[in-house]
Protein backbone atom coordinates (compact mmCIF):
# COMPACT_ATOMS: atom_id res chain seq x y z
CA UNK A 1 0.00 0.00 0.00
CA UNK A 2 1.26 3.55 -0.99
CA UNK A 3 3.16 5.63 2.15
CA UNK A 4 0.18 8.21 3.06
CA UNK A 5 2.89 10.70 4.19
CA UNK A 6 3.58 10.93 0.80
CA UNK A 7 0.24 12.20 0.03
CA UNK A 8 1.11 15.13 2.50
CA UNK A 9 2.40 18.58 -0.08
CA UNK A 10 3.99 21.75 0.54
CA UNK A 11 2.49 24.97 -1.64
CA UNK A 12 4.71 27.71 -1.89
CA UNK A 13 2.62 30.27 -3.34
CA UNK A 14 5.68 32.03 -5.34
CA UNK A 15 6.53 28.94 -7.10
CA UNK A 16 2.81 27.88 -8.68
CA UNK A 17 0.63 29.36 -11.52
CA UNK A 18 -1.51 32.87 -11.14
CA UNK A 19 -4.80 33.31 -12.57
CA UNK A 20 -5.34 37.05 -13.37
CA UNK A 21 -8.78 37.91 -12.19
CA UNK A 22 -8.32 41.43 -13.85
CA UNK A 23 -8.33 45.14 -12.30
CA UNK A 24 -5.01 44.71 -10.59
CA UNK A 25 -6.45 41.01 -8.75
CA UNK A 26 -4.19 37.84 -9.11
CA UNK A 27 -5.24 34.05 -7.33
CA UNK A 28 -2.96 32.00 -6.64
CA UNK A 29 -4.78 28.18 -5.66
CA UNK A 30 -3.61 26.38 -2.73
CA UNK A 31 -5.25 23.18 -2.00
CA UNK A 32 -7.67 22.37 -5.10
CA UNK A 33 -8.98 18.42 -5.74
CA UNK A 34 -6.28 18.17 -8.34
CA UNK A 35 -3.75 18.60 -5.62
CA UNK A 36 -5.39 15.84 -2.51
CA UNK A 37 -7.89 17.90 -1.34
CA UNK A 38 -10.66 16.14 0.25
CA UNK A 39 -12.62 18.78 2.03
CA UNK A 40 -12.22 22.53 1.25
CA UNK A 41 -10.37 24.99 -1.28
CA UNK A 42 -7.87 27.50 -0.32
CA UNK A 43 -5.51 29.77 -2.06
CA UNK A 44 -4.54 33.56 -2.11
CA UNK A 45 -5.42 36.39 -4.03
CA UNK A 46 -3.73 39.70 -4.12
CA UNK A 47 -4.78 43.16 -4.73
CA UNK A 48 -2.96 46.03 -6.24
CA UNK A 49 -3.70 49.52 -4.46
CA UNK A 50 -7.02 50.45 -5.19
CA UNK A 51 -7.84 47.23 -6.63
CA UNK A 52 -11.35 45.48 -5.69
CA UNK A 53 -13.09 41.71 -7.01
CA UNK A 54 -16.59 41.66 -8.01
CA UNK A 55 -19.58 41.26 -6.11
CA UNK A 56 -20.63 37.49 -5.77
CA UNK A 57 -21.86 34.51 -4.07
CA UNK A 58 -20.89 31.23 -2.98
CA UNK A 59 -23.06 28.51 -2.47
CA UNK A 60 -20.58 27.51 0.41
CA UNK A 61 -19.41 29.30 3.42
CA UNK A 62 -16.19 31.19 3.12
CA UNK A 63 -13.36 32.27 5.35
CA UNK A 64 -11.07 35.30 4.48
CA UNK A 65 -7.59 36.16 6.39
CA UNK A 66 -6.24 39.55 5.78
CA UNK A 67 -2.40 38.48 5.24
CA UNK A 68 -1.24 41.31 4.25
CA UNK A 69 -2.23 45.36 4.05
CA UNK A 70 -5.62 46.94 4.73
CA UNK A 71 -8.97 45.52 3.39
CA UNK A 72 -12.71 46.42 2.86
CA UNK A 73 -15.52 43.51 2.89
CA UNK A 74 -18.36 44.63 1.24
CA UNK A 75 -20.76 41.99 2.78
CA UNK A 76 -24.21 42.32 1.66
CA UNK A 77 -24.27 45.92 1.76
CA UNK A 78 -22.71 46.24 4.87
CA UNK A 79 -18.62 47.90 4.50
CA UNK A 80 -16.13 47.35 7.13
CA UNK A 81 -12.53 47.87 7.17
CA UNK A 82 -10.36 45.00 8.00
CA UNK A 83 -6.31 45.14 9.44
CA UNK A 84 -3.98 42.26 8.58
CA UNK A 85 -5.09 38.97 10.21
CA UNK A 86 -8.63 40.03 10.60
CA UNK A 87 -10.81 37.37 9.38
CA UNK A 88 -14.16 36.80 8.32
CA UNK A 89 -17.11 34.18 7.80
CA UNK A 90 -19.42 34.69 5.03
CA UNK A 91 -22.45 31.80 4.84
CA UNK A 92 -23.37 30.09 1.89
CA UNK A 93 -25.31 32.65 -1.34
CA UNK A 94 -24.36 35.88 0.95
CA UNK A 95 -23.31 38.43 -1.56
CA UNK A 96 -19.77 39.78 -0.63
CA UNK A 97 -16.58 41.30 -2.16
CA UNK A 98 -13.07 42.75 -0.89
CA UNK A 99 -11.26 45.66 -1.54
CA UNK A 100 -8.32 46.70 -1.37
CA UNK A 101 -8.08 50.00 1.35
CA UNK A 102 -4.99 51.38 0.18
CA UNK A 103 -4.55 53.46 -3.00
CA UNK A 104 -0.66 53.01 -2.53
CA UNK A 105 0.32 49.38 -1.28
CA UNK A 106 -1.15 46.42 -1.79
CA UNK A 107 -3.03 43.37 0.04
CA UNK A 108 -3.46 39.96 0.16
CA UNK A 109 -5.89 37.66 1.59
CA UNK A 110 -6.21 33.76 2.48
CA UNK A 111 -9.38 31.86 1.17
CA UNK A 112 -10.84 29.03 2.75
CA UNK A 113 -14.07 27.20 0.41
CA UNK A 114 -15.82 24.58 2.36
CA UNK A 115 -16.83 22.33 -0.08
CA UNK A 116 -14.50 20.83 -3.32
CA UNK A 117 -17.99 21.54 -5.20
CA UNK A 118 -17.00 25.60 -4.77
CA UNK A 119 -19.48 27.31 -7.35
CA UNK A 120 -18.76 31.42 -7.28
CA UNK A 121 -21.90 33.66 -8.78
CA UNK A 122 -21.38 36.92 -9.99
CA UNK A 123 -23.97 39.18 -8.64
CA UNK A 124 -24.27 41.70 -11.76
CA UNK A 125 -24.19 38.91 -14.56
CA UNK A 126 -25.81 35.69 -12.65
CA UNK A 127 -22.87 33.98 -14.37
CA UNK A 128 -22.42 30.73 -12.09
CA UNK A 129 -18.89 28.77 -11.86
CA UNK A 130 -16.94 26.28 -10.38
CA UNK A 131 -14.13 26.81 -8.85
CA UNK A 132 -12.71 23.90 -9.80
CA UNK A 133 -13.02 24.39 -13.47
CA UNK A 134 -11.99 27.64 -13.34
CA UNK A 135 -8.69 26.28 -11.83
CA UNK A 136 -8.87 23.26 -14.46
CA UNK A 137 -8.91 25.67 -17.52
CA UNK A 138 -6.36 28.18 -16.30
CA UNK A 139 -3.69 26.08 -14.38
CA UNK A 140 -4.23 23.25 -16.67
CA UNK A 141 -5.18 20.90 -13.61
CA UNK A 142 -7.18 17.77 -14.50
CA UNK A 143 -10.57 17.19 -13.96
CA UNK A 144 -10.82 15.69 -9.89
CA UNK A 145 -14.48 15.08 -9.05
CA UNK A 146 -14.41 12.38 -6.01
CA UNK A 147 -17.26 10.21 -5.82
CA UNK A 148 -18.44 8.69 -2.86
CA UNK A 149 -19.49 5.95 -1.55
CA UNK A 150 -22.34 4.84 0.58
CA UNK A 151 -22.25 1.57 2.49
CA UNK A 152 -25.11 0.81 4.81
CA UNK A 153 -24.49 -1.29 8.19
CA UNK A 154 -27.04 -2.75 10.09
CA UNK A 155 -25.50 -4.10 13.65
CA UNK A 156 -26.62 -7.08 15.21
CA UNK A 157 -28.51 -6.54 18.74
CA UNK A 158 -26.23 -5.99 21.08
CA UNK A 159 -23.32 -5.46 18.61
CA UNK A 160 -23.31 -1.81 17.77
CA UNK A 161 -20.14 -0.24 19.87
CA UNK A 162 -18.20 -3.58 18.28
CA UNK A 163 -19.59 -2.32 14.88
CA UNK A 164 -18.07 1.43 15.59
CA UNK A 165 -14.46 -0.48 16.82
CA UNK A 166 -14.43 -2.71 13.54
CA UNK A 167 -14.72 0.92 11.78
CA UNK A 168 -12.83 2.31 13.53
CA UNK A 169 -9.96 -0.15 13.42
CA UNK A 170 -10.83 -0.67 9.85
CA UNK A 171 -10.29 3.39 8.75
CA UNK A 172 -6.02 3.06 8.33
CA UNK A 173 -7.21 0.16 5.59
CA UNK A 174 -9.25 2.91 3.49
CA UNK A 175 -6.49 5.48 3.90
CA UNK A 176 -3.59 3.87 2.53
CA UNK A 177 -5.56 2.65 -0.26
CA UNK A 178 -4.79 4.02 -3.41
CA UNK A 179 -7.33 6.75 -4.08
CA UNK A 180 -8.86 6.31 -1.12
CA UNK A 181 -9.28 10.72 0.35
CA UNK A 182 -12.06 10.39 3.35
CA UNK A 183 -14.33 8.27 5.65
CA UNK A 184 -17.26 8.85 7.54
CA UNK A 185 -19.39 6.79 9.71
CA UNK A 186 -22.91 8.06 11.13
CA UNK A 187 -25.27 6.55 13.01
CA UNK A 188 -28.85 6.90 12.33
CA UNK A 189 -30.88 8.66 15.26
CA UNK A 190 -34.07 6.96 14.08
CA UNK A 191 -32.80 3.53 14.01
CA UNK A 192 -29.95 3.21 16.30
CA UNK A 193 -28.66 -0.18 14.85
CA UNK A 194 -28.47 1.51 11.54
CA UNK A 195 -25.25 3.42 10.33
CA UNK A 196 -24.32 4.83 7.07
CA UNK A 197 -20.23 4.83 6.19
CA UNK A 198 -19.07 7.30 3.54
CA UNK A 199 -15.77 6.74 1.53
CA UNK A 200 -14.69 9.23 -0.85
CA UNK A 201 -12.79 7.66 -4.09
CA UNK A 202 -10.62 9.80 -6.60
CA UNK A 203 -13.00 7.19 -8.79
CA UNK A 204 -15.20 4.38 -8.54
CA UNK A 205 -12.62 1.84 -10.05
CA UNK A 206 -10.05 3.06 -6.89
CA UNK A 207 -12.89 1.14 -5.23
CA UNK A 208 -13.97 -1.72 -7.51
CA UNK A 209 -11.01 -2.47 -9.02
CA UNK A 210 -8.49 -1.00 -6.78
CA UNK A 211 -9.65 -1.62 -2.91
CA UNK A 212 -11.84 -4.56 -3.60
CA UNK A 213 -9.35 -6.66 -5.61
CA UNK A 214 -6.57 -6.33 -2.93
CA UNK A 215 -5.98 -8.09 0.78
CA UNK A 216 -7.43 -4.83 2.66
CA UNK A 217 -10.82 -5.76 1.07
CA UNK A 218 -10.49 -9.19 2.79
CA UNK A 219 -9.05 -7.58 6.57
CA UNK A 220 -11.91 -5.28 6.45
CA UNK A 221 -14.70 -8.00 5.56
CA UNK A 222 -13.09 -9.90 8.44
CA UNK A 223 -12.90 -7.05 10.92
CA UNK A 224 -17.09 -5.87 10.35
CA UNK A 225 -18.62 -9.70 9.40
CA UNK A 226 -19.04 -10.50 13.21
CA UNK A 227 -21.04 -7.08 14.09
CA UNK A 228 -23.55 -7.32 11.39
CA UNK A 229 -27.58 -8.43 11.35
CA UNK A 230 -27.34 -8.50 7.33
CA UNK A 231 -24.50 -8.02 4.65
CA UNK A 232 -23.94 -4.32 4.23
CA UNK A 233 -24.90 -2.82 0.92
CA UNK A 234 -23.16 -0.08 -1.39
CA UNK A 235 -23.67 2.87 -3.92
CA UNK A 236 -21.80 5.59 -5.15
CA UNK A 237 -22.85 8.68 -5.72
CA UNK A 238 -21.32 12.00 -7.47
CA UNK A 239 -22.73 15.83 -6.44
CA UNK A 240 -24.99 17.10 -8.77
CA UNK A 241 -25.80 20.34 -6.55
CA UNK A 242 -24.51 21.98 -3.45
CA UNK A 243 -27.27 24.13 -2.42
CA UNK A 244 -25.28 25.81 0.63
Amino acid sequence: MPDIAQRSRIFRPDELPVIDRGGGCRTIPLVTAARGGTAFLNGTTRFDPGASIAHHTHNVPESVVVIAGRAIVDIDGERSELDTFDTTFVPANVPHHFENASDSEPMAILWTYGSLDTTRTRVETGVRERIDAEQQSVLGEPETRPVHEVVTLVAAPGKEADLEAAVAAAMPLFQASEGGRALSLERSIDNPGTYRMTIQWETVEHHTEGFRNSPAFGQWRELIMGTLAQPPTAEHFAEVYTGF
